[in-house]
C-alpha cells in the first residue's frame, strides 16, 4: 500500500471522516488523495503550508484528522503553531509522514520543542513502522511506542490493531513521578486542622473531600502535586479572575484540588475534567406551629361541624325560651316563667362554655332539655379540647412552596458564600425573584450569615436559612434535639450547577484525570469520601414523641378575645353610666318643669 492509500485507511479505521492535509505534493497526487477519500466517505481539505499557517482551534464538537508531511517546507512552523494553540490534543488525530526508516535521533530532531502531552493522538509514520508518540511534560523527552503495524497495512489491519490496543489513558497512565502544580482552597486557615479533621466538616468541605481523591489520582497516575493554598475560589472583575480561577487563567497551576461550579464565565478561562457530585442548596427551616399561621381555636372542627354545633345550641336556646312562656304550662311554674328569651340565650352560651344555669325548673321536659344540651356540650367540648392539644403539638404544613415562604411571617437568611447573590439574581423563576426582592434585598448584608449562626436561628423557629444542605445538616446533627430534627423542612429556591474539578484550559492531562476520577466514582471511592465529608439529612428517631411547651403566642386568640371582651364591657359600662346620667338629668328637668307649671 502506498502513502496515498494509507491516509484514508488510517483515519477511517479511527472513525474520523474529516481530514485536513498539510502536504507539498503535486496536484496529481493531491487530486488522487481527494478522489480516494471521496470514494470512501472521507472529506479532505487541503491547507497550504507556510509561515502564516492558521492555528487549529482545539474546541469543537467532533474529531478531525490532520496529516502532515515532515519533508515539506515549513513543517516545523505547523508543529510550532499546533504546540502553541494546543492543536496536539485528543480532538485531532495527527499522522506525521516521515519518508525514511525510523531513527530515534531524527524523531527527536523533527519534534524538538513540540508540546505533545498525554492527551494527544499523534502517530509517527516512518517507512518501516508506525509509532505512538507523546511527552509526559513539556520539558520531558519524547516517548515512542510501536503500534505493531507497518506503513503498508490495510484498513482492516489497522482496525484490528485499534481493537486490541489499550486505550490512551491505559497506555499513558504512568507519568514517571513528575511534579504538577496545583492549588487548593482554605477559606478559614485559623480553623484548618488537617485534611482528616472531621470536627468542622462544614468549613471547606469540598477541598477536604477532593484532596484524598486527587491523592488517589496522583498515586494511580504516578505523579506528585506541588500544592499551593489560596483563600478564594475566584470572582471575575473586569475580565480577570482572582483566587484559584485567576491562577488557572494565568496558567500558574495545572489543576485545582477542589471543585468549582461549572459556569459559562469560568469556561472561558478554564476547563473541568470530571463532575464529582450534585450540590444541593435549599431553604432549611422548621415548620412553624399552627398558631403562627392559623387561629388554632378554629381548626378543631370543620365548617360543617361548626355549623351543626351552632344549630344545635341555637335550637336548644330557642326551645328553652319557647317552653318558658306561661301559655305552654298549665301549672305556670314561677321559676320557669322568669326565664326570658335573653336568659335562654345566656344559658345556651354558658352551656357551650361548660357553665351551668342558676334556674332550677320543675318541669321535667325543661330539665330533660337542659340535661341533654349539657351532655351534648360535654361531648363537643371533650373532642374540641383533645383536638386543640393535638394541634398545639403538631407542626403545620402551611409552607410548601417558595411563594408560601414569601408570604409567611418567617424571616430569611442566606449562607455567606461566594455565590450568595449570584444565583438569586440570575434565577428566571418568578417565585424566586419575588422572594429575593421582598425578603432578602431589604435586609442588605444582614441577610448573609455563617452556617452556625443561621442554623442556630433555624432552631429558634420562624427562620428559614438558604444553605448548602450537607453543611447545614452537619451543624443540625450536632446541635438539634431528636424532636427538633423531626420538624425540618427544605424548599429549593434554585438549582445549583454541577461542580467539577477545575483544570488548566486545554490541559494535556484532562482526559487522564477525567478517566481516573470517573473510575473512582464507578468503583465507589468517591461515594465513600462523600459519605465521610458530606452529612445526610438527620433522621427523626423520636417519631414525634414528647410534648412541646405551649407559648403565649399559641393561645393568643383567646387572650385577644378576653381583651376585646374587657374593652367592650368597659365601653358598655361607660355607655350605661352616660345613659343613666342622661336619663336622670331628663327626669330632673321634667320634675322641675312640672313644679313650675
Amino acid at each position: 500500500m502506498d502513502t496515498i492509500s494509507l491516509i484514508p485507511a488510517f483515519f477511517l479505521s479511527k472513525n474520523i471522516y474529516f481530514l485536513t492535509t498539510f502536504l507539498c505534493w503535486n496536484s496529481e497526487e493531491l487530486h488522487k488523495l481527494w478522489r480516494l477519500g471521496q470514494q470512501q466517505g472521507l472529506r479532505v481539505r487541503a491547507m497550504a503550508a507556510g509561515p502564516a499557517t492558521p492555528p487549529l482551534p482545539p474546541d469543537d464538537l467532533h474529531r478531525e484528522g490532520v496529516v502532515l508531511d515532515l519533508a515539506c517546507p515549513y513543517a516545523d512552523h505547523i508543529i510550532q503553531a499546533a504546540s502553541e494553540t494546543r492543536g496536539f490534543n485528543y480532538r485531532y488525530a495527527w499522522l506525521l509522514l516521515h519518508n525514511s526508516s525510523f531513527d530515534a535521533t531524527s524523531l527527536d530532531s523533527v519534534l524538538s520543542g513540540s508540546v505533545i502531552l498525554p492527551d494527544a493522538d499523534v502517530t509517527f509514520a516512518s517507512d518501516d513502522k508506525l509509532l505512538d508518540v507523546y511527552r509526559i511534560k513539556a520539558d520531558q523527552p519524547l516517548l515512542a511506542t510501536t503500534l505493531g503495524v507497518v506503513r503498508n497495512s490495510t484498513r482492516r489491519d489497522l482496525e484490528q490493531m485499534w481493537g486490541v490496543l489499550k486505550s490512551t489513558v491505559s497506555r499513558r497512565k504512568n507519568l514517571n513521578n513528575v511534579f504538577l502544580k496545583g492549588a487548593t482552597i482554605i477559606t478559614q486557615p485559623q480553623n484548618f486542622k488537617g485534611w482528616n479533621d472531621l470536627t468542622v466538616r462544614h468549613i471547606d468541605t469540598f477541598p477536604k473531600l477532593m484532596y484524598p481523591l486527587l491523592m488517589h489520582c496522583a498515586e494511580d497516575l504516578n505523579f506528585r502535586l506541588n500544592l499551593l493554598q489560596v483563600e478564594l475560589y475566584g470572582d471575575e472583575r473586569n475580565g480577570s479572575f482572582d483566587g484559584l480561577a485567576g491562577m488557572l487563567q494565568r496558567r500558574d497551576i495545572e489543576v485545582g484540588v477542589t471543585t468549582l461550579f461549572m459556569r459559562h464565565d469560568r469556561l472561558n478561562v478554564m476547563h473541568f475534567c470530571s463532575e464529582t457530585l450534585e450540590l444541593k442548596g435549599a431553604f432549611i427551616f422548621r415548620q412553624p406551629p399552627q398558631s403562627s399561621v392559623n387561629n388554632v381555636f378554629l381548626l378543631p372542627f370543620s365548617r360543617g361541624v361548626w355549623a351543626a354545633s351552632a344549630l344545635v345550641f341555637t335550637a336548644a336556646g330557642g326551645l328553652l325560651a319557647a317552653l318558658s312562656r306561661p301559655r305552654w304550662l298549665r301549672d305556670a311554674d314561677p321559676d320557669l316563667v322568669q326565664l326570658s328569651a335573653a336568659e335562654a340565650f345566656t344559658f345556651a352560651v354558658g352551656t357551650i362554655c361548660q357553665q351551668g344555669c342558676y334556674v332550677n325548673p320543675h318541669a321535667v321536659s325543661v330539665r330533660m332539655l337542659m340535661f341533654f344540651t349539657l351532655l351534648a356540650s360535654l361531648f363537643t367540648f371533650t373532642s374540641y379540647s383533645a383536638k386543640i392539644v393535638a394541634i398545639l403539638q403538631t407542626p403545620s404544613d402551611a409552607i410548601q412552596t417558595i411563594d408560601d415562604l414569601t408570604h409567611s411571617p418567617m424571616a430569611l437568611g442566606v449562607q455567606e458564600s461566594t455565590y450568595k447573590r449570584v444565583y438569586f439574581a440570575e434565577s428566571d423563576d418568578p417565585a424566586t425573584q419575588r422572594l429575593y426582592r421582598r425578603k432578602l434585598l431589604p435586609q442588605g448584608e444582614r441577610a448573609y450569615l455563617s452556617i452556625v449562626d443561621g442554623i442556630a436561628r433555624v432552631r429558634n423557629g420562624l427562620f428559614a436559612f438558604q444553605v448548602e444542605e450537607s453543611s447545614g445538616y452537619d451543624v443540625i446533627s450536632k446541635t438539634f434535639t431528636e424532636q427538633e430534627k423531626c420538624g425540618l423542612k427544605q424548599i429549593q429556591a434554585f438549582k445549583l450547577p454541577m461542580v467539577a474539578v477545575p483544570i488548566l484550559k486545554h490541559s494535556g492531562y484532562r482526559e487522564l484525570f477525567a478517566a481516573r476520577l470517573r473510575w473512582q466514582r464507578e468503583t465507589g471511592i468517591m461515594d465513600r469520601e462523600r459519605r465521610v465529608w458530606m452529612a445526610s439529612k438527620p433522621r427523626c428517631d423520636s417519631d414525634g414523641g414528647g410534648f412541646l411547651s405551649v407559648r403565649l403566642s399559641d393561645v393568643l386568640p383567646a387572650v385577644q378575645v378576653l381583651i376585646y371582651g374587657m374593652l367592650l364591657a368597659a365601653i358598655q359600662l361607660f355607655a350605661e353610666i352616660a345613659l343613666h346620667r342622661a336619663t336622670e338629668r331628663i327626669k330632673r328637668k321634667n320634675k322641675l318643669r312640672g313644679k313650675r307649671e
